[in-house]
């Protein structure tokens, strides 16, 4: 598996951001992409994907890393010295998910959720981008978990589809997917009310991640701050367009996003994005 190409198919926000990444650092983000890519695919493509990931999770854990079909994982990890406590977590919440799907009850457990499967990927992103682990953690994890909240506020139709159910039971009434999925007149103001709490959880998150920007060396930080900005747009763009999540995933175009990362290059420390992008 190439990692860049994977990033530039499956990634579009985060791949333009990524350009703007010190080259050697580019490339280990979207090599650790890649990875956390496979993981996913694995756990919502295949028959046995929790079986398959059980595997990852052996192999990150006893260190037999030639086990993860990914270019330059293993040549990371040893250069890096990356700690994989993490990206065993997210693991294991990809297999928990692939083996008994995803009924959310509380807004604790969807953070938590977020935290496995995005607020990781933040940790692993860390020594990446040149910041501090320690003190850069608490911000990289928000960015991880706001990034996440923002895809499942863009996915509410298509993961009930697929019989999954991010938004808390106790915000959408303890209303099962098939019901959510059905869209039906009387259920959809519970859920687009569900939706904009999640953008708004979002948010808060998204400013946490921009306390600690500053300890990120000044390159990676304009890249980062890019994708924070793509994806915060998305989520505001779902909120502002009333949350009418029947109507299937918003979208920025690439004009869209090659106008906000312009804008955010030259206007750093402007506030959030307008929803228009």
């Amino acid at each position: 598996m190439k990692p860049r190409e994977v990033l530039a198919r499956h990634g579009s926000s985060f791949h333009m951001a990524s350009r703007l990444l010190r080259r050697d650092d580019a490339n280990d983000v979207a090599t650790l992409y890649a990875v956390c890519r496979l993981i996913d695919d694995i756990a919502d493509e295949s028959a046995n994907g929790a079986g398959r990931i059980d595997t990852f999770i052996e192999a990150l854990t006893t260190g037999e890393l030639a086990k993860i079909p990914v270019d330059g994982f293993e040549a990371m990890v040893e250069r890096r010295q990356m700690r994989l406590e993490p990206l065993a977590t997210l693991a294991r919440t990809a297999a928990h998910e692939a083996r008994y799907g995803r009924l959310i009850d509380t807004e604790s457990e969807l953070i938590d959720y977020c935290y496995g499967v995005a607020g990781t990927v933040g940790e692993l992103m860390c020594p990446l981008l040149g910041a501090d682990p320690v003190r850069g953690r608490d911000a990289a994890v928000a960015l991880g978990i706001g990034m996440q909240l923002t895809n499942i506020a863009r996915d509410v139709l298509e993961d009930a589809q697929r019989g999954r159910r991010y938004l808390p039971a106790e915000w959408v009434g303890q209303r099962p997917p098939e019901v959510i999925a059905a869209a039906a007149d009387p259920d959809r103001a519970s859920v687009q009310a569900a939706i904009g709490r999640v953008v708004d959880r979002a948010e808060v998150e998204y400013a946490r991640a921009e306390t600690a920007f500053a300890l990120i060396p000044w390159r990676n930080r304009v890249a980062i701050r890019v994708a924070a900005r793509l994806y915060r747009a998305i989520g505001l763009r779902v909120r502002d367009g009333g949350c009418r999540y029947w109507e299937g995933r918003t979208s920025l175009s690439h004009r869209d996003r090659r106008r906000l990362a312009l804008r955010t290059l030259f206007r750093p420390a402007d506030d959030a994005p307008a929803a228009t992008a």
